[in-house]
């Protein structure tokens, strides 16, 4: 019988890989098929498996990536170390996870979730919230909030996707909303994938872009806004229904001591309707400019849209933003 042991790399071997300075894809034995990667350019080692749909990715990884990927044609869950000094270290923790999903049958990010708990939330920030992740959580809780308020707690709570492996935030009955947040004085936003700015079948694709700014005396702190939405939900399920999604998107409630800092709106929010025609870079795009996008693996980009005029939004989203942009008063 094959152990865990007979289906990796010895640590050596993963060693010598790491010292040839050489890109490798390792398939390792058993279904379903997942990849050891080696990036030297990116400075990166992982590992991609099959993505299932609604998995919530774990947050708070200082220097683990966890994201949704389109390799070879297929949509993964990529797990990446992107510390080269943790690169030996940590390659247990990738042999760990392909062993619970391939042996256990897990999913990837259930995989990770479970080796992360076992292994005292290795590489896992334990008391402070980056920046990033906090005026992130801040923009995607002020259209949550709208929505409790405009169509109710249940569609709000199923739209949200609370930092699942999704590539939009939010999915409407008729539409995908993306929300980004910058506290830039331009309203310019960093896009982390080709497909992040891809409309899902025939759904509209709107980005909602807040500028928010630090407040003083004024504004609410990211612990304010998450007492105030929880206010708006009433049902003991609705309110573990938002404990979960706060924790797929990387709260946690000690967060609250160190995240002190009072948030409110810079300028009014903007809504860009996603077509053919706004400023984006897609796999699509890059297939027509004669490039193979396959063996582009790995695209962040900054869009700028300081000084372009917003879209006529639908009905939904006008009353969300509405009412959502005045949890920052």
């Amino acid at each position: 019988m094959m152990t865990p042991a007979d289906r990796h790399l010895s640590t050596d071997s993963f060693s010598d890989y790491l010292r040839s300075s050489v890109p490798i894809d390792h398939p390792i034995t058993g279904s379903p098929r997942l990849v050891l990667f080696v990036d030297p350019h990116a400075r990166r080692v992982g590992l991609r498996g099959p993505a299932t749909s609604h998995e919530v990715v774990p947050a708070g990884l200082e220097h683990l990536s966890v994201r949704v990927v389109h390799h070879d044609g297929q949509r993964m869950i990529e797990v990446a170390v992107t510390d080269p000094r943790l690169f030996v270290d940590a390659y247990p923790l990738l042999c760990a996870v392909a062993d619970r999903v391939q042996l256990d049958q897990q999913t990837m990010t259930a995989a990770l979730t479970e080796t992360l708990r076992r292994l005292g939330h290795l590489l896992q920030t334990e008391d402070v919230l980056s920046q990033e992740k906090e005026t992130g959580l801040v923009g995607e809780l002020l259209l949550f909030a709208g929505l409790t308020q405009t169509v109710g707690p249940d569609t709000a709570l199923a739209s949200w996707r609370g930092g699942q492996a999704e590539e939009h935030d939010f999915g409407l009955p008729d539409l995908d909303v993306e929300v980004k947040t910058t506290v830039s004085e331009r309203r310019a936003h960093w896009i982390s994938s080709l497909t992040q700015m891809v409309e899902t079948g025939e759904r509209q694709l709107w980005l909602v872009s807040l500028q928010i700014t630090a407040a003083g005396s004024g504004g609410r702190t990211l612990p304010d806004l998450i007492t105030g939405v929880r206010a708006h939900l009433s049902s003991t399920a609705h309110r573990a229904a938002i404990d979960d999604l706060l924790r797929g998107s990387g709260w946690r409630d000690r967060y609250s001591a160190t995240c002190q800092r009072r948030w409110r709106l810079r300028t009014p929010p903007e809504a860009f309707q996603v077509t053919s025609t706004f400023p984006r870079l897609t796999p699509r795009l890059l297939t027509e400019a004669g490039v193979d996008a396959t063996h582009v693996t790995d695209v962040r980009y900054r869009l700028d849209l300081t000084g372009r005029s917003g879209d006529p939004t639908p009905q939904i989203l006008t009353d969300a933003l509405t009412r959502g942009q005045r949890e920052l008063p």
